[in-house]
Order: C-alpha cells, then structure tokens, then sequence
C-alpha cells in the first residue's frame, strides 16, 4: 500500500507529452516515454501523429501498464538503468523469471531480433517483454538495434494476444538503445516509429523483396529525415 502512495504522488511528476487519440476497447495502446528530455522529445516527434500512441517524460515505472518492454542485453541481465528498477519492483523476481524463460526456450542466449513475454507474480506491469538491444551491455551506436528490439517486443505482443491468453492492451516502451548502448536519441525514436509501422501499421506486406524492408540499407540509420 505504502508503495502503491509512492506511486500515485510521483505520477504526478509524468508529463504527458502527447495523450492517446480516441480508440477501440481492444486497441493495442502504447506508451512511449523516458526519463531523458532529449530522448522524449525524440519519441514526441515520431509518434505525434499516432492515435494509439502516448508519449510522455518521466519514469514509465511511475505508471500503470499490462506489460513493458525490458531493453537489456541477450542474457537477460537487468543489473542496470531501467533493467534494474524493473527488477526492484519485482521484487528480484523478474530477472529470475526472465532469465529462466531464456534458458527455457532459447538454450540461455536471446538474440537481438526477437523477444519473449515473461509473465510476473504480481502489478504493476504484470508482464515484461524481454527485447534486448544489445548482445552484451556495450555501444551499438549506428546499429539498427533500436528497430529490431521494437518490432521484436511488438510481434511478440501480437503473437501474445492472439494466443487466447491474458491480453496485454496497453504496452510501455522506454527509448530503445539510448541508455548504454549510445544510440542517439533521434536515430533510436525514427527505429522504433520505422518498427511501429512495420507491425502495427502492417506494413511488411508491402515487403516482397528483402531490398524493400526498413533499413536494408544500413546507412540509412544516419540518413534517414524526421518525420
């Protein structure tokens, strides 16, 4: 309860940036945000036109979601940033449980490029989307990273609520890469918006050719114009 209080009064400290639009009940809501401005600010001007997005500067853990994405690196550590702070609401469980699922069904080694939807024993954020955006913890500035955790963690959710199981409607995303792995922010909100459209915006089935898909071209991680 006394955690609960805690909670509600640094909400208060969130700033919404950008609220969602008007949506379906069974709308996959995702809320960006990060307790950086500048990564923030980043993600408001990639998402400003999404209807089910909401974007907002602060710590996303001050908030009540169904699930939120976990960044860390392909072992499941969560020994640090975001990671960590996820774990501590949990208790120490998450890590436990993240690292477990990993082993379980990854042979102890995630990639980056895929996720997995571990559940937790208890809210807020009764699940965490593992998507890690980064092998080991370490730089992957200039590396797509960025989208691949994105559309990792958004296909997992997909495949997740499709399965007839306790759905996840509303989805908090901190900015991907940014912390250790030194993405720049602008660079790492266009990967996840590129990610966004892919997914929800279903574009991959324009994608007939391997040339066509987001990124194909890796030096379009430093060309590419915002939105």
């Amino acid at each position: 309860m006394i955690e609960y209080l805690l909670r509600r009064i640094r909400r208060r400290h969130v700033v919404t940036l950008k609220p969602f639009g008007r949506l379906s009940s069974n709308a996959l809501r995702v809320i960006f945000g990060d307790r950086n401005a500048a990564v923030a600010d980043q993600l408001l001007q990639q998402f400003h036109d999404v209807t089910a997005a909401q974007v907002v500067h602060g710590d996303l853990l001050d908030l009540d979601a169904d699930a939120i994405v976990s960044p860390a690196n392909s072992f499941g550590d969560m020994g640090g940033g975001i990671d960590r702070a996820i774990d501590q609401i949990h208790r120490g469980e998450a890590q436990r449980r993240v690292t477990a699922a990993i082993a379980e069904r990854f042979l102890g080694e995630l990639p980056v490029g895929a996720a997995l939807v571990v559940q937790m024993p208890s809210r807020p954020f009764p699940f965490v989307v593992a998507a890690p955006t980064m092998r080991v913890p370490g730089n992957v500035q200039g590396s797509i990273n960025a989208y691949l955790a994105m559309r990792a963690a958004l296909v997992e959710v997909v495949r997740h609520n499709a399965s007839g199981r306790q759905a996840i409607l509303t989805l908090a995303v901190p900015g991907l890469g940014t912390g250790v792995g030194g993405i720049d922010p602008r660079s790492a909100a266009e990967q996840m918006r590129a990610a966004y459209d892919s997914v929800i915006g279903e574009r991959w089935r324009d994608v007939v050719h391997a040339a066509m898909a987001p990124y194909a071209l890796h030096d379009v991680v430093q060309r590419r114009q915002p939105r």
